[in-house]
């Protein structure tokens, strides 16, 4: 008999149980989520509660990685999740949980892995040792500094993270919010991840109280998601658990926040400007917060969110209507959000306010409240807004339930009742959506009284200021001059020491036997999701249910290229790729703008009826669950693509919608102007992120200026398109529309179109015919136009790359970024695709190559290496790196080692990088969405098996260790030698020249560049 009983079964409508378990013995929960799909996930959660910013959560989510009671060596956890069938380990720390996680293809793995992340989460190490490498130390040219962990798959240091997000906008906002909504001593106040100040004197004994307090077997839920065997799981749990349980009896659990004093009720409004640091002064943030219900008002929660959506969901919806939709728009985006906790917070967030209107956004916001109550509510609109969101519900329960279950399950094991009837009511919520069809207008005015307007606020206006970066820049520049100066050389000498010593401790190998006893689990575990395809003209090439049922589908011909894919759902994805060789190049940098108002024109359908664009964006949130475009689908950069997911019973519809959307809409100058200004508008927020700049400043190099749509949409060419666009709309309007006119006609050419259906095929009425008379069928469509290749908008530079780069001036950041690309192999035959793979993994895995030599002496928070065959490209990339060059030279030396055989590679780990190749080969396909959408981008992209994922992962297993050296000679070592690789550098101004006398010392040639100046 298993020690564990069950609290509560819950059977919900969409196919999938949770049970919730218990110890007996030790309190220890479980809650199992039973989801049909690939992969099986773990999010192993501890409510944890500081009254100061210290950041013991934080610095404990760190240490948990560095071993364990029975495992006492430094990443072995990720070692042997390497083995497991998934891509190391995650962790989280939130203001009142630490959830540390894991997800791998198929149970064996994870049920093999599940008792030493325990040991970890329960019983780690927390030495001297760990503590001084981990949290932080002073190094030995006096700098504060400190070694990585991993947040989101981010491998950052304590310290060092925080030096990189303390004065981010998003941050010091966040933090003053919190300083003057809640009081001394209260949790929601503190800043868990640890203030540098406050970092800088956190000693190893305070973080081991803070485990000892919190990290116990009664506080600790496993939450696991997938398709895992419950018999099987207490097979493993029950003698951890028996192990848990002969460490003896723990005194009474007091329950992070539950079990503290209630949050005080704000007593009055109040509004603080925030600066932060960013040269470009031109766009800054507004967020204003109230308190809200407490956490088990669950209709009161459900009613907020809705009111939400109807307040700011679409482009028709009330505040974008009065603060985006116009033609200077006061922001960009618009977000409000319900923070969960003992009792809500409710943050309203305006990105992208221009400076100047900071302060009236704020007054604005409060002047359409007001409005709102005398003009009365929508309610059209609104019994629309909630029939949508339910449907949302129910999608996002197919796309992603591991997430969407594990969040329940989290604020449950923190917040809700120990019985299980919170997560019930959570999990099976949909029936308030029929009670909220029932509120009169009145109610819903009410709740917008009682917590926005009679509600006290705070507000607080982001403002970006060139001033207070030199400032911050010069404290910290005098702050570690000074602390240099007071511990003097030989202090400085013996620190180093310290550091050395402590490295050496934290780095005794791991015994073979511990990898070894650690077999890989069978492929065969591994349960893809079946996909059926079938074509409009199949030709012969599908023989199968799902073509028999197309193929009786006889009533009409249709010209088009159509594939169709099967899957167990309740919606229909309709999505129409378009090629876009054919547009001229003096037209393609107005693509960006068609895209951006492909769903908010006006329309003029075929039965001579109009809708405005607030009725078309009414009409088509009516109809639709959602809709999207986006462009450079999987690297087919050439490609753009409009996608609406509807109902089943609305399929005539949504091909309705794309007809009218792609024919019919009507182009004014005033609505591509808002379009164009919005665009514009995002610009410096995007360009205060490094790696985007990185990414986009290599795009410059290696794409055509004028065929390449990754140069000509991207952000940096944008900025000088974007400004000229909105004067020629101002000054000559006809002529302006007559060329987005075009634009479209040269677009919606037929021949361009490939269309992906997706969804339960077999229940569509007629899916072939419908189109023939929801969809304008053209006779006579000339020959299907070639999918682009990516390659063939390369420039020199990026069909053979080699001596071309650029160290790039970022002053919003304080840390630098960088990547190097080289040829790779650029078809997906290639008999080197397979061991190449295996190889980037092995160097690029967690405790592999380069996190022991990199990531492990604190030169980078990440690095990566990635192979993209679309277009023959192999790519390095740093992320938030001290210099940038250092990771360069430290890289370049292990390579050049591990070529020339000077050290070798560690043949334990081949295994370990097999499993984490073929890990990211299921993740493509851990959905039922993802998996109909991959094989739309294996069969017609890359005119490649459907099957081909699987195939790939048999040549990965027949993969061996000699044959690794070739592709290190063949394609890795090229990354590091200037004559064949272009490197892009983007740095905090105070490391450029480093940066730049660094690589000037083996051969690079890198130009020193502003952001502005990248494109002429």
């Amino acid at each position: 008999m298993s020690n564990f009983r069950i609290i509560r079964t819950i059977e919900t409508k969409f196919g999938i149980n949770v049970v919730k378990y218990k110890s007996n013995r030790t309190s220890l929960s479980a809650i199992l989520v039973d989801i049909e799909a690939p992969l099986v996930s773990g999010f192993f959660t501890i409510p944890t509660e500081a009254t100061d910013d210290d950041g013991c959560p934080h610095t404990l989510e760190h240490l948990v990685f560095l071993g364990s009671e029975l495992y006492p060596y430094k990443g072995v956890l990720d070692t042997l999740a390497n083995r497991a069938f998934a891509q190391g380990t995650n962790a989280w720390t939130e203001t009142d949980h630490t959830c540390y996680t894991i997800t791998t293809a198929g149970s064996e793995g994870f049920l093999k892995l599940l008792p030493i992340y325990v040991d970890h989460i329960l019983y780690p190490t927390l030495t001297e040792s760990g503590h001084y490498t981990e949290v932080h130390h002073i190094n030995g040219k006096g700098e504060d500094a400190g070694v990585y962990s991993i947040y989101f798959k981010n491998y950052r240091v304590v310290y060092s993270e925080m030096q990189g997000r303390q004065n981010t906008c998003d941050s010091r906002v966040t933090l003053q919010y919190q300083r003057l909504m809640y009081p001394e001593g209260c949790g929601y106040r503190s800043e868990t991840g640890g203030l540098m100040e406050c970092l800088r004197h956190l000693g190893v004994e305070k973080i081991r109280q803070y485990h000892h307090d919190y990290y116990r077997p009664d506080n600790l839920c496993l939450i696991i998601t997938g398709k895992v065997s419950h018999s099987e799981l207490f097979k493993v749990l029950d003698p951890l658990d028996d192990r848990i349980a002969s460490k003896g009896n723990l005194p009474p659990r007091k329950r992070p926040f539950v079990d503290s004093a209630p949050i005080a009720l704000l007593e009055k409004s109040i509004q603080e400007t925030v600066e932060f640091p960013d040269e470009d002064e031109s766009m800054g943030q507004v967020v204003i917060a109230w308190l809200g219900p407490t956490i088990d008002k669950f209709l009161d929660l459900r009613t907020l969110e809705i009111l939400y959506e109807y307040l700011s969901d679409s482009a028709v919806s009330v505040l974008q209507k009065e603060f985006v939709e116009i033609e200077e728009p006061l922001c960009t985006d618009i977000d409000i959000s319900i923070n969960e906790q003992t009792r809500t917070a409710i943050l309203a967030t305006f990105e992208n306010v221009p400076t100047e209107e900071l302060e009236d956004l704020v007054t604005g916001l409060f002047d359409v409240f007001k409005r709102i109550v005398n003009e009365g509510i929508d309610m059209e609109r609104m019994k629309s807004v909630i029939q949508r969101d339910r449907l949302k519900t129910l999608d996002e329960i197919e796309v992603d339930p591991h997430n969407v279950f594990s969040g329940h399950c989290i604020v449950d094991h923190v917040y809700g009742k120990e019985t299980g009837e919170d997560l019930e009511i959570a999990v099976k919520d949909l029936s308030y959506y029929d009670q909220l069809l029932n509120f009169s207008e009145g109610q819903w005015i009410e709740y917008l009284k009682k917590y926005h307007i009679d509600n006290p606020h705070i507000a607080l206006l982001g403002c970006p200021s060139a001033k207070f970066s030199k400032k911050l820049i010069d404290d910290e520049l005098k702050r570690v001059e000074k602390q240099r100066e007071t511990l003097g050389p030989e202090k400085l000498k013996e620190l180093e020491k310290q550091l050395g010593k402590a490295k050496e401790l934290n780095e005794s190998p791991i015994p073979p036997q511990i990898i070894e006893n650690f077999p890989v689990p069978s492929v065969e575990s591994i349960t893809f999701i079946n996909v059926i395809t079938g074509r409009n003209k199949s030709e012969e090439k599908y023989k199968n249910i799902v073509q028999d049922y197309l193929d009786r589908d006889n009533l009409a011909d249709i010209p088009y290229f159509i594939q169709f894919d099967h899957i167990n759902s309740a919606f229909v994805t309709i999505s129409i790729h378009i090629t876009t060789a054919s547009i001229p190049d003096h037209l393609r940098p107005y693509l960006e703008i068609y895209l951006e108002s492909f769903y908010s024109l006006p329309l003029n359908r075929p039965n001579g009826e109009h809708l405005t664009f607030e009725q078309l964006v009414n009409e088509l949130n009516k109809d639709t669950v959602s809709y999207e475009h986006n462009w450079g689908v999987r690297g087919f950069e050439g490609m753009i693509c409009f996608s609406i997911k509807v109902e089943a019973s609305k399929y005539a519809t949504g091909i309705q919608w794309l007809r009218d959307l792609l024919w019919n809409t009507e182009f004014t100058a005033e609505r591509l102007k808002i379009c164009a200004t919005k665009l514009l508008n995002d610009i410096p927020q995007t360009k205060r992120d490094g790696y985007q700049m990185a990414i986009n400043v290599l795009q410059t190099i290696q794409y055509d200026r004028l065929r390449s749509n990754k140069y000509v949409l991207g952000t940096l060419n944008q900025e000088k398109v974007l400004p000229e666009a909105i004067k020629l709309l101002e000054k000559n309007p006809n002529k302006a529309i007559e060329m987005f006119a075009k634009l479209k006609e040269i677009l919606i050419s037929p021949e361009n179109f490939r269309i992906h259906v997706s969804g339960d095929i077999m229940k569509l009425p007629n899916p072939k015919s419908t189109w023939a008379e929801y969809f304008k069928i053209i006779p006579d469509i000339k020959p299907l136009s070639p999918i682009p290749s990516p390659q063939s908008v390369l420039t020199e530079s990026g069909h053979s790359p080699g001596n071309k780069g650029y160290i790039v001036k970022l002053p919003a950041i304080e840390n630098s970024f960088a990547i190097h690309s080289t040829k790779g192999p650029n078809t997906f035959d290639s008999p080197d695709l397979a061991p190449l793979l295996v190889l980037c993994e092995l160097l690029h895995i967690m405790e592999g190559v380069f996190w022991r030599v990199i990531r492990g002496q604190g030169l980078a928070y990440s690095v990566w290496l990635k192979v993209t065959v679309e277009t023959g490209i192999i790519q390095f990339s740093t992320y938030k790196s001290p210099d940038a060059y250092k990771v360069y030279d430290q890289a370049r030396k292990i390579v050049n080692d591990l070529a020339s055989k000077k050290v070798e590679f560690d043949k334990s780990e081949l295994e370990g990088a097999k499993s984490g190749v073929i890990y990211g080969l299921v993740s493509k396909e851990d959905n039922i969405q993802k998996a109909a959408a991959e094989s739309f981008v294996l069969q017609v992209l890359n005119n490649l098996d459907s099957g081909f994922n699987k195939k790939l992962i048999s040549r990965v297993q027949a993969v061996k260790f000699e044959d690794l050296h070739a592709m290190l000679i063949k394609y890795i070592t090229k990354l590091y030698m200037p004559e064949t690789s272009n490197v892009i550098v983007i740095s905090t101004p105070g490391k450029v020249k480093d940066i730049q006398e660094g690589f000037n010392t083996h051969g690079f040639n890198l130009e020193v560049k502003s952001l502005d100046k990248v494109i002429n």
